[in-house]
């Protein structure tokens, strides 16, 4: 049977150290949290009061999420 990258979970892989584990499912975090930030961002919708506060949390996510990768990697 052959395997794809899609098919690997670091989750599953016990023989990866905890901090890489960790690291991918961060990762996976910091990945969707852009992804809403672009979404909003192209909506071409005028700015709502909400779509401003969801940018404004997900940005705060995204960088204590960068921040705690570049602490554990480090």
């Amino acid at each position: 049977m052959r395997y794809s990258l899609t098919d690997y979970d670091a989750v599953d892989a016990p023989h990866m150290p905890i901090s890489e584990r960790v690291l991918d499912k961060l990762s996976d975090i910091l990945l969707a949290s852009d992804e809403i930030l672009d979404m909003i961002a192209t909506n071409p919708l005028l700015p709502t009061d909400t779509t401003r506060s969801v940018e404004e949390q997900i940005r705060g996510v995204y960088d204590q999420i960068n921040d705690l990768m570049k602490s554990i990697s480090d």
